[in-house]
């Protein structure tokens, strides 16, 4: 199985950066079957993620968190803000939360400059 980030070269070597995320989005898809993992870039260039869920029978194996990671590393690469809003099965909004807070995502803030009305944003990282 390819890594996330083998998935981020093939899809820059592929598609110009506007096709880069259906590239990513698609090869997802077919790593983990049954996998809904939606991203598009926002009108002010940064990415926002609309959807991921992993199939029940797959959770609990780091899928989500490579999946955002290879998703960072892209985004830190364009110099690009990720940007969600935390939507969970009654019971696990706290979990999804801490998750993403682990990830690098804090609460949006006034001051931040992202379309949208997602409620957590992850800043890229300089390299």
């Amino acid at each position: 199985m390819k890594t996330f980030q083998e998935f981020i070269i093939e899809a820059e070597a592929k598609s110009p950066k506007p096709d880069a995320l259906e590239t990513i989005q698609r090869n997802t898809r077919i790593a983990t079957p049954g996998m809904k993992y939606v991203v598009h870039t926002t009108s002010s260039g940064d990415i926002r993620v609309d959807n991921i869920e992993v199939p029940e029978n797959q959770r609990g194996k780091g899928i989500a968190k490579r999946t955002f990671k290879g998703l960072h590393n892209y985004a830190d690469k364009i110099g690009k803000n990720v940007s969600l809003t935390p939507v969970a099965k009654p019971g696990y909004k706290e979990k999804l939360e801490k998750m993403y807070r682990n990830l690098g995502y804090r609460d949006r803030t006034p001051s931040d400059k992202i379309a949208g009305a997602d409620t957590m944003i992850r800043n890229p990282k300089e390299s």
